[in-house]
């Protein structure tokens, strides 16, 4: 049985250590006693008697969002590592299709990136001009407002199908209950008419955020929504809407097509063909639970310049894919570069931490801006911390271009740094 063997126990220890913060007290805790742990977890998974606890939810404001991001605590983090890593990964992989391109080995969003621009490409290739359209659709709350019972009769589905021992599957069902039931949402401060409108309708995430804690007694519960930071809900968001997937490609016979998480595109030569498929994509949409965000999905020329995560596309005459940054994203950064200065002037980061993020964040986008971008925001961070960013010997060669775009400037500018 695979809950009962001490080494994939300890493998999905170490996974949980290094997904997370190393220096907390309760992670070396664990670290130092992981056998002892390790006969505990072994313990409860022979007696049944393993139960997750509820994490600790913090709020997280990001992009004008605000929501609750839920920390689990250490033996949780294991189980939910060896449930998705040994069962749910494997069982759900092989029913996703290709262009689904969030949380899984291999993939991710320079994977999906990738996947976007060659559907453009293929279309021009395939009709030969520029003159057709895309989809962009966007799920509403989507993790808020998955229903358990419809989640759960999805990943029984596949889960029977996936050929595991009987056993191993029975012990993940239980688990995945319990997880299910951390999951649920507090409404006893509400009428049980009230509760019901909120199975089919929106549920805002923060909910009960603010809420003064006597009026969550525990008494009512809605069994929807997952938990942002816990790694079930990965696996969770990635199948849930499969049907859609299926409906896109198979049904409809749209191979330009792919989906990140909440966010989905499909190219065709007319518009009405986008407008029957979205309607087909509402219909099902409904039987699961899941809302279509009418605000965020629009149908567009593929000649026009439009955004998909954040980064901005166009296809040309000539069949040339434009790729841009969102500007907004450069704007974050450099408030973020400035807001470090301030932090390190008190102590509470390091130079070196700093120089970290900037030499990742620029990495993951430099090949998105212009030399005009990466030229200045390279200019602020020496403005602001008065050194160069310093690279390893292996990293000299691999972003040679970088380094070079960063450190020279076009003399048709006729600016220097003093513009900034």
């Amino acid at each position: 049985m695979i809950f009962l063997d001490a080494n994939v126990i300890y493998e999905a220890m170490r996974l949980a250590i290094k997904s997370g913060d190393k220096d907390r007290y309760v992670t070396q805790l664990y670290q130092v006693n992981h056998l002892l742990y390790t006969a505990m977890l072994q313990e409860a998974f022979r007696e049944g008697s393993y139960k997750p606890e509820k994490g600790n939810k913090f709020v997280l404001k990001e992009r004008g969002k605000t929501r609750f991001v839920t920390n689990n605590k250490m033996v949780d983090k294991v189980v939910n590592h060896m449930i998705c890593d040994e069962i749910l990964t494997p069982a759900l992989k092989r029913f996703l299709i290709h262009d689904n391109g969030a949380s899984q080995k291999g993939k991710g969003v320079s994977f999906h990136r990738v996947r976007f621009e060659t559907h453009l490409r293929d279309y021009f290739k395939r009709y030969g001009t520029n003159k057709g359209y895309i989809l962009l659709g966007d799920f509403s709350g989507y993790y808020a407002n998955i229903r358990h019972d419809i989640c759960g009769k999805v990943l029984a589905h596949f889960l029977k199908r996936s050929g595991f021992d009987r056993e191993d599957l029975a012990m993940a069902w239980r688990i995945l209950t319990g997880i299910f039931n951390t999951f649920r949402v507090d409404v006893s401060r509400f009428s049980d008419d009230e509760i019901r409108v909120m199975y089919t309708s929106k549920v805002d995430a923060m909910l009960n955020y603010g809420v003064d804690e006597t009026l969550l007694t525990g008494e009512k519960f809605l069994n929807k929504g997952v938990d942002i930071g816990n790694q079930t809900s990965q696996n969770i968001g990635v199948i849930f809407p499969y049907r859609l997937d299926n409906y896109v490609k198979i049904v409809a016979g749209i191979k330009g097509y792919g989906r990140y998480t909440d966010d989905f595109y499909a190219i065709a030569s007319d518009r009405e063909t986008l407008k029957n498929l979205l309607e087909g994509l509402k219909d099902i949409a409904n039987k699961y639970g899941i809302i279509i965000n009418k605000r965020k999905t629009r149908i567009v020329k593929l000649s026009s310049f439009y955004r998909h995560l954040q980064n901005g596309y166009s296809l040309t005459e000539t069949g040339r894919v434009i790729r841009k940054i969102n500007p907004k994203s450069i704007t974050r950064e450099r408030k973020k570069l400035k807001a470090y200065k301030r932090l390190i002037n008190t102590g509470r980061i390091t130079l070196d931490e700093i120089e970290n993020i900037f030499k990742s964040w620029i990495c993951g986008n430099y090949q998105r801006m212009s030399h005009w971008q990466i030229y200045n925001m390279y200019q602020l961070y020496i403005k602001l911390f008065e050194r160069k960013p310093k690279w390893k010997k292996k990293r000299r060669t691999t972003h040679a271009r970088l380094r070079w775009l960063m450190e020279h400037s076009s003399p048709s500018w006729n600016l220097t740094a003093t513009t900034l």
